[in-house]
């Protein structure tokens, strides 16, 4: 064979070579973001690993090390297996960015660390009004952000499992919609605790479950509708707010909170255990509410719905405003 063709083989099978996408990346300590990024020659960064994968693809972790903040524009999973620590400290800006819109993202078993100089933890933006986009945040631990600890600020699809959020200033979990378009989020067995606030809903539907807000600075769990024309829609089943100045609050704010909550425990709250406030309604059944300063509140145009088998007991003051008694129909 020629030489001639000889090289301009060899030099077409290392462009191949340099640009092949994986199914399955991987990151470890000692990885190289020159390497191929695969099992066997994992890379150092996730910024890496995630250029080199194919949509809906995979990146894992091979071993505990810090692997630096990173962005998501497709489809991917980043999943740190049980065995191994995969921490994001990011000195500025944000742990990590999801802007794509009608993608599935999964982010598993990551521990992010905000306390040197970070400011969201997990952010969603997206690049168009309306957004199919669904993030999965399952097992990780996001603590010590200047702002929220997730921040879904852009209509989309959230779904929370198994987080920790604790001492992020402002927000530990904050779910807003878009250009007139509301999300949708799931939050399922997440401890939020010694944040400003534990859940914030603004444009959106969030269910929460089996979940527990404590020791926050303002509210354990708010839907609060901050801007006019937003409609905050907020139901806490099976889960704890205690030791807040707020445990459970709807409305307070232009837009128009609703609340749900029920088989829930409200208890040493420093104000109020349930609350509705201005353009808040809160529907109140089967929960118990001890310990507080005032247990079921109601202020101004709020309007406090409480079912006759909630146990209020042992509070300060039990009641404050008018509160609405309903049964079962």
């Amino acid at each position: 064979m020629p030489r001639i063709c000889l090289a301009v083989l060899v030099s077409i099978f290392i462009t191949t070579s340099a640009f092949a996408q994986n199914n399955r990346s991987a990151v470890s300590l000692t990885g190289n973001d020159a390497a191929t990024c695969t099992v066997p020659d994992p890379c150092r960064t996730f910024d890496v690993a995630i250029s080199r994968t194919n949509a809906g693809g995979e990146v894992i972790v091979l071993s505990s090390a810090g692997y630096g903040p990173f962005t998501v524009t497709k489809s991917i999973s980043v999943i740190s297996p049980p065995a191994y620590h995969a921490a994001i400290a990011p000195t500025s800006g944000d742990a990590i960015t999801i802007n794509v819109d009608n993608a599935a993202v999964v982010l598993r078993g990551l521990t992010l660390n905000g306390s040197l100089g970070g400011v969201n933890g997990i952010t969603f933006t997206g690049a168009a009004t309306e957004s199919d986009t669904k993030l999965y945040v399952e097992n990780c631990v996001v603590s010590g952000f200047a702002n929220h600890g997730v921040n879904f600020v852009r209509n989309g699809n959230l779904f929370i499992s198994g987080l920790i959020a604790a001492n992020n200033y402002s927000v530990a979990i904050y779910v807003d919609g878009s250009a007139g378009f509301r999300s949708l989020a799931s939050i399922d067995h997440a401890l939020i605790n010694g944040n400003g606030n534990g859940v914030e809903v603004g444009d959106a539907r969030v269910a929460v479950s089996d979940s527990v807000a404590a020791g926050n600075f303002n509210a354990g769990f708010w839907a609060l509708a901050n801007d006019s024309g937003k409609i905050a829609d907020l139901s806490v089943d099976s889960s704890q707010a205690t030791g807040n100045t707020f445990g459970f609050y709807s409305g307070g704010s232009v837009g128009t909170a609703r609340l749900i909550v029920s088989n829930s425990v409200a208890s040493l709250n420093s104000s109020y255990a349930i609350f509705a406030n201005d353009n808040g309604t809160v529907r109140a059944s089967n929960n118990t509410v001890s310990g507080n300063y005032i247990g079921l509140a109601q202020f101004g145009t709020g309007v406090f719905r409480s079912r006759g088998n909630n146990t209020v007991d042992g509070n300060t003051n039990d009641t404050s405003g008018t509160i609405t008694a309903f049964g079962p129909i």
